[in-house]
């Protein structure tokens, strides 16, 4: 598991503190592989203990240990090929799907009175698209919440027994942001589907999937080209999940 998966794991129960060392060290990654805990501390200005609990927060014994699990994270560098290093990406993308418990979700799915997806973008739009049409055939109807100011006039209208699913590649964009707090605070479920990095949305969500993040590629004509294949990777191990989900469902009640 990356750092940043374990950090996300963790950062609803961040302190202040933690959010500093976490910020600082995610900027400097390369810097913090052989820093002394006491110079961090200075550069977060938080204590030495601080740091010391950030690290043990993570599930590690010390400080030291956090380093040598960063500088191994950072070893995982690029393979030799792009062709290697996007199908890396589709393989952890794989690994943390099938290993992640994702029965909540679909009780929750389960018991919504209305479906809810959101996105803005072109690429969100695939997204949606595709989750729309996989989960149609089980017999779950998202709908498909138009972007631009449309989605704030259409809030309102969700209440507490929907389920919305936001996507947004970086987490950070402003409108899925401010529409997560503001369904949160109506206390409708939500699920976020964004890169796997520290972001803003996945923290008002109650379910997060994740996507690695990948690097750009230059084309021929010198355009920047990012792979999205791992989005679909993930709906589709999801929905297979899904189904295993609801033939234990049908057993448990024929039993």
């Amino acid at each position: 598991m990356s750092l940043e998966a374990l950090v996300n794991e963790k950062y609803k129960a961040f302190s202040e503190s933690d959010r500093a060392v976490w910020k600082y060290l995610s900027e400097h990654r390369a810097e913090c592989e052989n820093i002394a805990i006491k110079k961090l501390a200075q550069k977060c200005c938080v204590s030495h203990s601080a740091v010391m609990r950030f690290a043990q927060r993570l599930g590690f014994q010390g400080f030291a240990e956090l380093k040598l699990y960063l500088k191994m994270d950072g070893q995982k560098m690029r393979p030799h090929s792009e062709l290697k290093y996007i199908c890396s990406l589709y393989q952890k993308v794989m690994d943390s799907m099938c290993e992640k418990n994702c029965d909540p979700i679909f009780d929750a799915m389960g018991t919504a009175r209305q479906l809810y997806i959101f996105g803005e973008g072109m690429v969100q739009a695939s997204i949606k698209k595709e989750f729309k049409r996989i989960f149609m055939s089980a017999g779950h109807m998202f709908y498909d919440v138009p972007s631009g100011e449309e989605i704030y006039n259409l809030l309102h209208l969700i209440g507490s027994n929907d389920f919305c699913i936001l996507v947004s590649v970086s987490g950070q964009n402003k409108k899925m942001v401010e529409t997560a707090e503001k369904l949160r605070i109506a206390g409708v479920t939500l699920m976020s589907i964004t890169k796997n990095r520290e972001n803003t949305l996945s923290h008002l969500c109650d379910f997060n999937l994740y996507v690695d993040e990948s690097s750009l590629f230059e084309t021929p004509t010198h355009w920047q080209y990012e792979s999205t294949t791992a989005y679909f990777i993930l709906i589709d191990i999801l929905f297979f999940k899904y189904l295993e989900y609801h033939q234990r469902k049908e057993a448990d009640h024929e039993a």
